[in-house]
């Protein structure tokens, strides 16, 4: 299977060999699940499926709904899954990663220390609440013990809480660097200060 650079069509088909689902539980699917490391909007959800289905791979039927316009279930077909067993089996694409903050960080020396611990700190408190997701992630994983992917399940969330983790522990070193850096441009500050007015 050639390689390509976006996986959005193996993330739905992968989902799909879950439990059949429509696009709209798809999105809420990804958020909740694999939301940390992988994103799909809804806006490439449903061109998606639509390629999948023409491609023969996913196949839809229209459920009603009181009140409410027909809602198309998907689900996935013999040559999808066949299709999601080849793609699994080539071995992923390195990423270059983009983190703004570091890019920032590396430089902060054109800056104010306080502007740099400003963001750190913005950091480290998104952080520890998506630690929480994870926690709360991990025991919803439990209770899907029974099912054959859980152990996998499992893998990827410890993988995000032990990145979590790294996180934190950067975020608490960074900032006491940080503020170390301050206080000596606040001294070194005060210090000029009086100088000047000394020799006035």
């Amino acid at each position: 299977m050639p390689r390509r650079s976006s996986a959005s069509r193996e993330v739905l088909l992968g989902l799909l060999s879950i439990e059949p689902m429509s696009g709209y539980d798809l999105g809420q699917a990804i958020r909740a699940s694999i939301g940390f490391f992988w994103n799909e909007s809804y806006g490439q959800i449903y061109p998606s499926l639509k390629r999948l289905a023409a491609a023969g791979l996913v196949r839809s039927r229209s459920q009603r709904q009181k009140g409410k316009p027909l809602r198309q279930i998907y689900s996935i077909t013999d040559k999808g899954r066949e299709h999601l067993a080849q793609w699994l089996a080539v071995a992923p694409q390195p990423e270059i990663p983009r983190n703004e903050l570091l890019l920032k960080l590396f430089f902060g020396a054109r800056a104010s220390p306080a502007i740099m611990i400003r963001f750190v700190e913005r950091m480290a408190e998104r952080e520890r609440a998506l630690a929480g997701k994870f926690k709360q992630a991990v025991g919803d994983i439990a209770a899907y013990s029974h099912y054959p992917g859980a152990c996998y399940w499992e893998m990827t969330a410890r993988f995000g809480q032990l990145e979590l983790d790294a996180h934190l522990r950067w975020a608490q070193e960074t900032l006491a660097a940080l503020r170390a850096i301050a206080l000596h441009h606040d001294i070194a500050s005060t210090t000029g200060k009086g100088r000047r007015h000394a020799s006035k």
